[in-house]
């Protein structure tokens, strides 16, 4: 998620399958969800309701600025939270369908509304008269959730350079338009950056037999794979070829080179001349000064404690390793990056019997989305329905409508599979940020699961990583479901210290290695047969196993990140310094010729924050702690954490939520502990 300014906090507020449910609660929808634009629109359609909602942003603003008298909530942060309502929806449909839409020019009239939406945030966030009508207002008899959303209007106001002189608005507006411009080139080169290798049936030797399958050679003999999820990951983990895996691993590595090797050097200047116009000595004070983590300083900090302790796991991970692939190369001095999870696999297969292939009958795509509605469904009392009738950009695109017994509580979009152009990762995208009775919440996972469709015989069996990736996407999702009654924008969905907003993710991620989550939906897809109780153990204890060298990869991407952004970008070779920080974090020697930076989509949206993925895993294994005590599915502890965390969104700071729902303040020693545990 992109954050250069006011616009950019706007854009982060509002912007980064049936199941039977014994709950009651009316399925008629409710109006005002169905009251906006559709999410299907042609190029001039969303160019004109671009410019509609900035309209109507702006005629909001003059009526704040023109109030002759005193400035209240009812007649002033009213009207600004209505503002922002306009300004997001506008963002969100311009984020969303840039990602995701099948044509070409509607994409680039996301991105040319996107720069609009952008224009005019930064605009807002230089306006003194704005400033000033929301600065005169006393809002210190109200309650807690509107103190804290006028504070947190008042300090972005602050940091967006509204009381500087007209030269450094100046700069700072034309700067905050040119970041937009050179972090859209940057996601899209890794966007089309679709790369492409050819082996043959041979070369694919060690892949699952649904893999062959959906993989038929050519007349010539050849099969072609490339470098989206569905192929990498599984030719990564079990293909035997080390020529094929050395190839495609290059290609994977080098997306987006050469070209966003200038455009991240631009984006590295760009902020650092951001950070200094505003007054702060660099982008990482500049980005951490609001967050949970306060400081560069203390981010550096959090980074080399997470590395202290994974550092001797990652070592005997790698020793491992080595030792196994000893066994076919007697002479080898190192694992190389991409023979790490060819080797892995044969680890936790003859060292642990745990055979990863054997688990995958068990994970047909259509069970796991079934599972995760399920759980979801009795963890936080829901209920998902279908949402028919709705004219969607792609045609394999579902929609569900949630309930609980108070009525309906938002909407959702699953787009869960790969396709040319289209967002290449995993992300739960904001549709419309839920707003108290006005407005219910809406949001689209974006996902790249094996499809169905073009599967054997219409069954998609997934990689355990990848049921992990659909869970943690999921649990964004409910976040933003069960936040959208909040009655400010600033504390509605994402409106936390966005260094908490991974951790309700990665907590949901934490009930799948539960014996009773995994058999509720794991079933063969053959025989009905649920996974075995043997082999769920078998995954449990071999998941023991690589947390200390995934610790360290991620330690590895945090410092790319950081300190990217740390170091003078004038001249900087971030080739040679991801290489520096790979010697110093990544459990894996760099391989030469490898150009990871560019594809490393987290440096346009998170920055220099990559340290959240781990700062919220921290804080999930935390709050995880608490179910493991008092009962996995206790609906209990299910319910306070929905009301404690979930549903408050972010109307209080992050680290009161947590402590609301442990009782206590937050500890490290839930994650400390899991990471010695052998």
């Amino acid at each position: 998620m992109r954050i250069c300014s006011l616009a950019a906090l706007t854009l982060a507020v509002a912007l980064c399958n049936a199941c039977s449910m014994p709950f009651s609660g009316s399925s008629e929808e409710a109006p005002w969800l169905l009251a906006d634009t559709p999410l299907n629109r042609d190029a001039a359609t969303l160019s004109a309701d671009t410019d509609a909602h900035i309209a109507s942003a702006r005629e909001l603003r003059d009526r704040i600025v023109a109030i002759d008298g005193e400035h209240t909530v009812e007649n002033t942060l009213e009207l600004y939270n209505e503002l922002e309502m306009h300004l997001g929806a506008a963002g969100n449909d311009c984020q969303l369908l840039e990602a995701v839409h099948t044509q070409a020019d509607v994409r680039e009239a996301a991105q040319e509304g996107a720069r609009r939406v952008s224009e005019y945030g930064t605009e807002l966030g230089l306006d003194r008269e704005l400033y000033a009508a929301l600065l005169a207002l006393d809002t210190t008899e109200e309650d807690e959730s509107t103190r804290w959303a006028h504070s947190k209007i008042l300090r972005e106001y602050r940091r967006s350079g509204v009381d500087k002189d007209e030269a450094t608005r100046s700069a700072i507006r034309q700067l905050d338009a040119d970041l937009v411009l050179i972090g859209q080139a940057f996601d899209e080169n890794i966007r089309n950056a679709v790369l492409e290798v050819e082996t043959t049936v041979a070369g694919l030797a060690g892949l699952p037999d649904d893999f062959l399958a959906s993989h038929p050679a050519a007349d010539d003999g050849t099969v072609t794979v490339n470098t989206t999820y569905p192929d990498y990951q599984p030719i990564m983990r079990y293909a035997t070829d080390l020529d094929l895996r050395r190839r495609l691993f290059m290609q994977y590595k080098n997306r987006a080179y050469p070209e966003n090797l200038s455009v991240l050097s631009d984006l590295l200047v760009g902020r650092e001349r951001y950070a200094k116009l505003l007054g702060y000595p660099d982008w990482v004070a500049y980005r951490t000064e609001p967050l949970m983590i306060g400081s560069g300083e203390a981010a550096d900090a959090f980074i080399e404690k997470v590395a202290a302790l994974a550092r001797p796991v990652s070592q005997r991970d790698m020793a491992r390793l080595l030792e196994r692939k000893r066994r076919d190369h007697p002479s080898a001095t190192d694992v190389e990056e991409f023979e790490g999870g060819l080797y892995g696999n044969l680890v936790r297969k003859e060292g642990f019997d745990f055979d990863s292939q054997a688990l995958r009958p068990y994970l047909e795509f259509e069970r796991v989305r079934e599972g995760i509605f399920d759980l979801s469904a009795r963890l936080f009392e829901l209920r998902f329905e279908p949402a028919p009738g709705l004219e969607l950009w792609h045609e394999s695109v579902t929609a569900w409508n949630v309930y609980d017994d108070q009525g309906q509580l938002g909407r959702f979009y699953l787009d869960l599979f790969p396709r040319e152009s289209k967002y290449g990762h995993a992300a739960c995208f904001p549709y419309r940020i839920g707003v108290g009775e006005e407005r219910l919440p809406q949001a689209v996972l974006v996902c790249n699961f094996p499809d169905p469709a073009k599967a054997p015989n219409g069954v998609a069996l997934m990689e355990f990583g990848q049921v992990s990736t659909f869970f943690h996407e999921f649990g964004h999702l409910l976040h933003m479901m069960l936040s959208g009654r909040q009655h400010w924008m600033q504390n509605s969905g994402f409106g936390v210290e966005w260094d908490f907003v991974e951790a309700p993710s990665q907590m949901l991620e934490e009930f799948l290695l539960e014996p009773e989550v995994l058999q509720s939906f794991a079933v063969h897809h053959e025989t009905g047969e649920v996974v075995p109780s043997d082999l769920i153990e078998k995954l449990r204890r071999s998941s023991e196993f690589g947390k200390g060298s995934g610790t360290m990869r991620q330690m590895y991407y945090a410092a790319v990140s950081l300190h990217s952004h740390l170091a003078d970008p004038t001249d900087l070779d971030t080739t040679r310094l991801s290489s520096a920080l790979a010697h110093e974090f990544s459990p894996y020697d760099p391989v030469p010729d490898t150009h990871m930076q560019c594809s490393f989509g987290h440096l346009s949206g998170y920055s220099c924050i990559y340290y959240t993925y781990m700062w919220s895993k921290v804080m999930a294994k935390d709050m995880y702690s608490r179910f493991s005590e008092e009962g996995v599915l206790n609906p209990a502890v299910a319910r306070a954490y929905r009301d404690a965390v979930l549903a408050p969104g972010g109307s209080k700071p992050a680290g009161e939520l947590v402590a609301d729902f442990l009782g206590r303040e937050r500890s490290f020693d839930a994650f400390r502990e899991w990471l010695k545990r052998k």
